[in-house]
């Protein structure tokens, strides 16, 4: 579980890191700012990237098989159901519920519904919730007495002992849907869509969308691992370590305003420790600050500025982490070596530095992998 937490930690890391550079002046911190006044020309020999040779992994153009094969998967989640004559509930049996659990005699939130259906033995309710239904005959009503599990995601509920009364309405059959047997009638009705063909070309659209983020992601993958490759970069003294400590105050500010200290939230969240928190930022941050390096200079060879785009990348950014207002979404990202505009400044200068080093490359789509 704990190899999964960082997997998770790793991917948000990626996520935020790019653009934590030296470029700019943040506040008055004397030591932030002397390792910041490097110049970048110094510690970064570009190698010549201006028609770079690159070989791009994947299949990016949308068939109709990968369509249907969409459709089909998320059909999955939608299935039908018919009624049986089967009046008495087994193990792997579909069985149409109504239940309320109570607990001290009082419902609690998310313990109670109508008409739903569950597979008996799938173990998606808690221990003993299925098993108690076995040997239930259709139309009867039983009164499970069940226990929490301790680590249950609710406190509320965790290691407490409730009450769920359980009315057996029907067992029913469950019916698979794949694309061949949609109709217009039935996406209408089940999936809110006005015909098939209509589910088909939102579904293309789709999939074309996602196909055409993950592309641009590989190109701009392969082009600045070749450009690291062919370029020569030093790390100045102290610029990790500023980067690991701006990185974690940052985390800190952004999941830790709600009262919770980082140990709580890295406990509950990662299932990890302060220290392996920071090792694990370390050692990310090894590879990544040659990254920003290698883009900061790019961006002054490019002679990348910040421009009247700028603003549509705010409003982008504000509307992808639910922020209000502009000072909400550079408060998230101000730490003691720089304020939060000139956090998001350096990160769009080196987005735009990384899109003209790809569109100065003769790429190469070898195909041999799908893309996800």
């Amino acid at each position: 579980m704990k190899s999964n937490m960082k997997k998770r930690l790793l991917a948000a890391v990626m996520a935020c890191t790019l653009g934590m550079t030296a470029i700019g002046c943040g506040n008055d911190n004397s030591s932030a700012n002397k390792i910041r006044s490097y110049d970048v020309d110094k510690y970064v020999t570009l190698g010549d990237y201006d028609g770079m040779e690159l070989e791009v992994v994947g299949e990016y153009d949308v068939a109709d098989a990968d369509v249907i094969s969409y459709i089909n998967g998320m059909l999955s989640y939608y299935p039908n159901y018919e009624d049986t004559d089967k009046q008495t509930v087994e193990n792997g049996d579909f069985a149409n519920i109504d239940y309320e659990g109570k607990k001290d005699g009082v419902a609690f939130d998310g313990g109670t519904a109508q008409g739903y259906v569950l597979e008996i033995g799938s173990g998606t309710f808690i221990e003993g919730f299925e098993e108690g239904l076995i040997g239930v005959n259709v139309g009867d009503t039983v009164d499970l007495n069940l226990t929490f599990p301790e680590n249950y995601k609710s406190k509320e509920l965790a290691g407490a002992d409730v009450v769920f009364t359980v009315t057996v309405n029907k067992i029913v059959k469950k019916v698979e849907t794949t694309y061949e047997d949609l109709t217009d009638e039935y996406v209408a009705n089940n999936l809110n869509f006005d015909s098939v063909e209509a589910l088909y070309n939102d579904t293309k659209s789709y999939i074309t969308a996602s196909n055409e983020q993950n592309r641009i992601a590989a190109e701009r993958d392969a082009a600045l691992t070749k450009l690291i490759e062919i370029s020569k970069v030093a790390v100045p003294d102290g610029l990790l370590e500023m980067k690991v400590d701006q990185y974690v105050q940052q985390f800190t500010a952004q999941n830790c305003s709600d009262g919770k200290t980082l140990a709580d939230y890295l406990s509950a969240n990662y299932d990890l420790t302060e220290e392996e928190f920071e090792s694990t930022i370390t050692k990310e941050m090894e590879s990544n600050v040659t990254d920003q390096l290698v883009l900061e200079a790019l961006a002054k060879a490019e002679g990348v500025t910040v421009d009247d785009n700028f603003s549509v990348y705010v409003s982008t950014a504000m509307k992808n982490g639910g922020y209000q207002t502009e000072e909400e979404l550079y408060a998230a990202y101000d730490s003691d070596y720089e304020d939060g505009k000139t956090f998001l400044e350096q990160r769009y200068l080196l987005t735009n530095a990384l899109t003209k080093l790809v569109e100065k490359c003769n790429i190469t789509y070898t195909g041999e992998e799908e893309a996800e």
